[in-house]
């Protein structure tokens, strides 16, 4: 397993590694959350949903009916948010027909995951997320190495200290506009592409498509 640690100082920052994470998913991942009660895993959820195109208003913890489904539309398979704070064993699974869930490819999210470990393989992602305060978190990830391969896979990694592309300024491995210093920076740049200032030096790949994804 590969393990990476991420601090958020802020719920902007919690929405950053939920949103490089999502990058980082395909059809018919599980990932494990684990943290206290409070921990902010629901809220991280719903961030890592909504890069999903899904709407933060339609995620609600599932704590009293087990699971919520999200349709992400187009034919794509859905996401599965589970809470198994209050399964009894695993033989309760079947009632929530987990096998069709498996089988759909959905990506599966599961908070309180040692309800179930012994139905959970081994090769799963497990996200860990510490309280420090009102609003920071710190993230630690174990992943299988196996994602390593994945387009899009270093999205997770931290991100090192970078020069703005557009202005030259340094710019903090914690930004929020990383790596840009500025969001009129990013917005500039994103002229230059529209004004053919800028140009793609070879040609998309298949694995940049399903990146996008």
């Amino acid at each position: 397993m590969i393990e990476i640690h991420r601090p958020a100082r802020s719920l902007e920052h919690t929405k950053v590694i939920a949103h490089d994470l999502a990058a980082v998913l395909r059809p018919g991942d599980l990932v494990k959350l684990v943290g206290e009660m409070g921990a902010g895993k629901t809220t991280f959820v719903r961030m890592l949903v909504e890069s999903f195109g899904i709407d933060q208003s339609a995620v609600s913890s599932p704590t009293f009916v087990i699971m919520n489904m999200y349709d992400r539309g187009e034919g794509r398979p859905p996401i599965a948010h589970m809470d198994c704070y209050r399964l009894g064993d695993e033989s309760e699974l079947d009632a929530l027909g987990w096998d069709q869930i498996i089988d759909s490819g959905a990506i599966i999210l599961i908070e309180w995951p040692d309800r179930i470990a012994s139905v959970l393989p081994n090769d799963t992602l497990t996200v860990a997320i510490d309280h420090v305060d009102e609003h920071a978190r710190y993230f630690a990830f174990s992943i299988p190495d196996s994602w390593t391969d994945r387009a899009g896979f270093d999205a997770i990694r931290p991100r090192p200290e970078t020069t703005c592309p557009t202005t030259g300024a340094k710019v903090p491995s914690d930004s929020l506009t990383w790596p840009f210093a500025s969001e009129q920076a990013r917005m500039a740049d994103l002229n230059a592409w529209f004004d053919e200032k800028h140009s793609i030096s070879r040609p998309i790949e298949q694995a940049d498509i399903e990146q996008g994804d």
